[in-house]
């Protein structure tokens, strides 16, 4: 079986939008900016043997604040701005948290989707998210889970309990993967 890092999308790939008074995902393409040390980590990852999927909630067409076009447009151009990264395969739920799907998180069931589609142990596997969705999610689905916390989102964070708390996506990998102890990846025991 594989062993795999499902990722979350805006927080841990891209950056969060500040908009009328919160932080949020990026609604049209000219928002989208590519976090620092995203495409090393996820290299990084893959070289190591982790598969790589991405689980994302992307409900703002859903609530209007948006189209579908654009949330496509926002799509591509990260795929542009990944530059061919080794992603197997991305994951969204479009559906609002009111409509009750089963595929929005902190359900697990994209991640079981993907789990059985290329053969993951999640188990093995880290869900690294940056709202407490996101840990509950990887959580539910039997991963490890891991928080990347920024100064501007750390009142988003709620009661779930990450096994890590990160700084950001490459500082989670090198962490992982044992490049460093000096990395900011801790225990939250």
């Amino acid at each position: 079986m594989n062993r795999a890092l499902f990722l979350d999308r805006d927080g841990v790939l891209d950056a969060l939008v500040f908009r009328e008074g919160e932080w949020g995902a990026p609604l049209q393409a000219s928002q989208l900016e590519l976090l620092p040390g995203v495409r090393e980590a996820l290299d990084l990852a893959a070289k190591n043997g982790w598969l790589i999927f991405v689980v994302s909630n992307q409900p703002d067409a859903a609530k209007g604040k948006t189209t579908m076009e654009s949330l496509r447009a926002v799509h591509d151009k990260l795929l542009r701005e990944l530059g061919g990264a080794p992603i197997k395969e991305f994951f969204y739920c479009f559906h609002r948290a009111e409509d009750k799907c089963s595929c929005r998180k902190p359900q697990p069931t994209l991640v079981l989707e993907a789990a059985k589609k290329y053969d993951v142990n999640v188990y093995e596997s880290w869900f690294v998210g940056d709202v407490d969705s996101d840990i509950e999610c990887g959580r539910r689905a039997g991963t490890r889970t891991a928080l990347i916390e920024y100064e501007h989102t750390r009142s988003r964070r709620g009661a779930q309990r990450p096994d890590w708390v990160c700084r950001d996506l490459r500082h989670f990998v090198h962490a992982l993967i044992g490049q460093t102890s000096s990395y900011a990846a801790q225990s939250e025991d």
